[in-house]
């Protein structure tokens, strides 16, 4: 299995569609016999792009700190899982998914309405929405993933 994670110094990046580079990481029969590989992304900037990336990198999930409704819909056409809203060491979390203690759907952790935390546009109003009006892309506020299993 193939597992890719938006990267950043050893963490989870936060925005899938402007990472600079993809941790990627080739499971064999056991957790332990793992290949890990960084792939930047170069000139790519997107959504789409990002996604025919994947595709072409042959992976099975994404994860990533925060994903657009256009993302996440791009990655589940090339049948890629995209397993958003977490944060942390990269490793540990692509190894929590390969064995199952990684939920796909964790919830929106920001709280309130908004799954950007601020990352990328402001996160949270006063009120408990988005303050972003989904301007960005991140899903928030234009109808994307809001922490439920069956939102996004």
């Amino acid at each position: 299995m193939k597992v890719a994670v938006a990267y950043d110094n050893g963490e989870i990046f936060g925005h899938f569609g402007h990472c600079g580079v993809f941790a990627v990481y080739e499971y064999g029969e056991y957790v332990t016999d793992c290949k890990k590989t960084l792939v930047e992304t170069g000139e790519r900037q997107g959504h789409q792009a990002m996604a025919d990336l994947m595709r072409d990198l042959g992976v099975a999930a994404v994860i990533v700190g925060n994903m657009g409704p256009e993302a996440k819909t791009a990655l589940l056409a090339y049948g890629i899982v995209p397993v958003v809203g977490y944060s942390g060491d990269a490793d540990t979390a692509s190894d929590l998914l390969v064995t199952g203690q990684l939920p796909v759907a964790p919830g929106n952790e920001y709280g309130g309405g908004c799954s950007c935390g601020g990352g990328c546009c402001g996160g949270e109003s006063e009120d408990g929405g988005c303050s972003c009006g989904g301007g960005c892309g991140c899903g928030c506020g234009d109808g994307g993933y809001d922490g439920g299993e069956d939102n996004w």
